[in-house]
């Protein structure tokens, strides 16, 4: 019996990031859910009686999978370390696309979880930062030509990772995959490389790039 439960509750979850991604969250009613599954609203709400306790529950496991990679413990040193942040982040917001590209909704009827994504933000974007300082200090990256330059630099880099489903919508730009979204992140810091830097980045990132090319078959 607890078995059974367990795999409604799981199948309930999977329809409902399902639809979430693909209808938008503020589209998406208990009953669409319910009728997805096959189930009735009833036996729905047995296992989640609002729609938040869904969100909560979802929101569970977004917080789950980002928190490796934004943990301000876990040192990335090398490029090609931040080129795999990149890969684990691209693998998230497609996963849970609807909790970035639905951001105002969550910000207006989930602020638990709207104040949760801050914390991961900041937290984000001073890892970015750090690691950006840290490479600087080896000479990977120039000095800055003024003050707080890293740390915008840093923050436009949240902004493509948060953003890049957004913008694929607007600009009906369905095709790009992993590829172009890391070139637009590593095109932020590409002018900041010192020779170091762009010998390092030219052994090791761009055979990545390519790599991924043949992948999706370009």
């Amino acid at each position: 019996m607890k078995d059974k439960k367990k795999k409604t509750k799981e199948k309930i979850l999977h329809s409902a990031l399902s639809l979430f991604n693909e209808e938008g969250l503020p589209n998406v009613k208990l009953q669409r859910i319910a009728d997805d599954c096959n189930i009735s609203v009833g036996n729905l709400a047995y296992h989640f009686q609002y729609k938040e306790d869904l969100m909560a529950n979802i929101a569970d496991n977004v917080n789950a999978e980002i928190s490796p990679i934004v943990n301000s413990e876990n040192h990335f040193p090398l490029l090609i370390d931040f080129d795999n942040q990149l890969s684990k982040y691209h693998t998230l917001i497609n996963r849970y696309a609807f909790f970035f590209l639905d951001v105002m909704e969550l910000e207006r009827n989930f602020p638990t979880i709207h104040e949760q994504r801050v914390r991961y933000i900041n937290v984000m974007i001073n890892q970015i930062y750090h690691w950006i300082i840290e490479n600087e200090k080896k000479g990977i990256f120039k000095a800055e030509i003024h003050s707080d330059q890293y740390a915008h630099t840093a923050h436009a880099i949240w902004m493509i990772i948060s953003f890049w489903l957004t913008q694929k919508r607007v600009l009906f730009k369905k095709d790009q995959d992993e590829e172009e979204f890391k070139i637009l992140v590593w095109n932020q810091l590409l002018p900041s490389f010192t020779e170091l830097g762009l010998m390092e980045y030219e052994a090791m990132i761009l055979p990545q790039l390519r790599d991924i090319d043949m992948v999706v078959g370009f």
